[in-house]
């Protein structure tokens, strides 16, 4: 079951579910993480969120039943708020602004023929949402879907 990676945000109670996927980051992810490890910040797979992709499996296990609980008023989801793991924007902000500047200046090893330049795009739309959550003290993951 392949998934792409969206961008979740929480501040205040209002939940954001960001509609793009971030190809270049669920494509990638391995080679990210290993970058990360080498730069000595948080991998962006601990910031990753399966929760979606375990109610598609649980509802695929009990033949397409409909979750019982119905959507939840906050997300609009068949799961709410409480039933993810969040993660502050700040520490989201340090592993981004890390790979960017690595990623502009090196071509590294772990993400050889991946084409930088759209890696950097993904990575800068989420340190500009992150970046206004950063200040706020607002949270975030990366949504397997």
């Amino acid at each position: 079951m392949s998934a792409n990676l969206h961008l979740a945000t929480l501040h205040d109670g209002q939940f954001h579910l960001g509609g793009s996927a971030l190809l270049q980051l669920s494509g990638h992810l391995n080679g990210l993480d290993a970058v990360c490890r080498a730069l000595g910040v948080i991998p962006l797979s601990q910031f990753v969120d399966i929760t979606a992709l375990e109610i598609r499996e649980a509802d695929e296990l009990l033949n397409d039943a409909p979750p019982s609980s119905g959507t939840d008023p906050v997300t609009g989801l068949a799961y709410g708020i409480e039933d993810t793991a969040w993660h502050p924007a700040a520490a989201g902000m340090i592993s981004i602004e890390a790979l960017v500047g690595h990623l502009q200046r090196n071509r590294p090893r772990e993400l050889k023929g991946a084409d930088l330049s759209l890696i950097r795009a993904d990575l800068q739309y989420c340190a500009e949402v992150l970046g206004t959550l950063e200040t706020a003290g607002g949270q975030f993951h990366l949504a397997a879907r």
